[in-house]
């Protein structure tokens, strides 16, 4: 276990954040990292999930690893993380458990818990949610346990929850299917609790009670699917934080180019891409370039990005650091990770290119992703269009491919 620590904090809440997942879905953006150091707009997943947490005043914070630990470890060793003087009173540690899903996590941390409340949250989303008011309305309900919750159009991905007027929840359906849905609209609730297009967003605050019970019921593995059904067969109080906020689960390549977006264009402020804005781009120091390049808005630019002469990129791309963009190209709403090189007259539209990865001369993308390392051969004439390239150019299958 590593521990990152500049002094304790006084504040009554232990963060936990769970940073475990294998991300199969997003693969091959996860082929060498975790899904939570997949970057957003130039930033670490898992960056924002930190960030949200000590803005809202929790100093207390635990990141629990499984898959890719030691890359974890090494990202909270970077320049930020190891300087005691940007920490300020943040208190990190960082356990490697093997857990079998999100509440066995929390369960075989309990000992590294010291605070009354426990704020629970996710390595791999990207939200606004106003952490802040979630908190005060869980000691203000004085229930067992509080959800975070948004309405949205398709709630049958999600876990859906009922509630009543005051926001204590009565029904919930991890992931229902349609029938289930529609039993539990008939079920005789006066009216009080109709609200299946309700989804958790995956934000827990509980007592910290929750450690005894979870050491006692041992066979409950997941919050959504076990902890919280148990929780209201046996008569706990459980309340829904129900508000209209920023919330993305970046768990497949769309979604991920979405996040990137929204970002971009401030829909989750105050959470924001890396660097500083400057009149609608995103960084910290301007690419050098060659003449006639032109920037559309909004933009995220990495460090030590390099282009060439007439490339353009355009509004809604984010650019990673040691890019390399040689003349003629052209970028359009993409996101390019580091140290990967565009040739020539190269075309990229909502298309994903990882780490290390290089684009010959000619080619042109269209909804594609590039997994980390690969490499298209130069070409007047290739194009791809819908694929997932990993290894050489001739290695593709359909994007939507598990």
């Amino acid at each position: 276990m590593t521990q990152l620590t500049a002094k304790m904090g006084g504040q009554a809440w232990t963060g936990v954040i769970l940073a475990g997942g294998l991300g199969t879905r997003l693969f091959p953006l996860t082929q060498d990292i975790p899904k939570p150091l997949v970057q957003v707009a130039n930033k670490a997943m898992l960056d924002y999930a930190i960030d949200h947490l000590r803005y809202a005043g929790v100093t207390e914070i635990i990141i629990v690893l499984k898959h890719f630990a030691e890359k974890i470890r090494d990202h909270m060793q970077s320049e930020w993380y190891g300087n005691p003087k940007k920490l300020g009173d943040l208190n990190i540690q960082i356990p490697e458990v093997d857990s079998k899903d999100t509440a066995d996590a929390l369960r075989k941390v309990a000992d590294l818990v010291t605070q009354d409340n426990i704020v629970v949250s996710m390595g791999d989303i990207v939200t606004n949610l106003p952490l802040k008011r979630f908190l005060d309305f869980h000691l203000e309900k004085k229930g067992f346990a509080t959800i975070s919750m948004k309405a949205i159009d398709e709630p049958t991905q999600y876990g859906v929850v009922m509630l009543d007027n005051d926001s204590k929840i009565h029904l919930f359906l991890e992931k229902p299917k349609p029938q289930e849905l529609y039993v539990s609209s008939m079920i005789d609730t006066g009216g009080a609790y109709r609200h299946t297009n309700l989804i958790n967003t995956g934000i827990y605050a509980f007592k910290k009670d929750i450690l005894p019970l979870l050491e006692t019921e041992n066979v409950l593995m997941d919050f959504g699917k076990q902890v919280f059904p148990w929780l209201l067969d046996n008569k706990y109080d459980i309340y829904g934080f129900v508000e209209n906020y920023y919330w993305m689960d970046v768990g497949q390549p769309r979604p991920y180019l979405w996040a990137n977006w929204d970002l971009l264009r401030k829909y989750s402020w105050p959470i924001t891409p890396n660097g500083q804005e400057h009149d609608g781009a995103w960084y910290d120091e301007f690419p050098k370039h060659g003449p006639n390049c032109k920037f559309g808005k909004p933009i995220g630019i990495g460090k030590n990005v390099v282009l060439g002469h007439d490339v353009n990129i355009d509004s809604l791309s984010v650019v990673g650091d040691n890019v390399m963009i040689d003349d003629g190209s052209w970028i359009e709403r993409s996101v390019i990770w580091q140290n990967a090189k565009i040739g020539k007259n190269v075309h990229v539209t909502e298309t994903i290119i990882c780490d290390g990865a290089t684009i010959g001369d000619g080619a042109t993308l269209l909804e594609c992703v590039v997994g980390p390392g690969s490499v298209i051969a130069p070409s007047t004439s290739r194009k791809y269009e819908s694929k997932i390239v990993r290894g050489q150019n001739d290695d593709a299958a359909p994007i939507d491919a598990e």
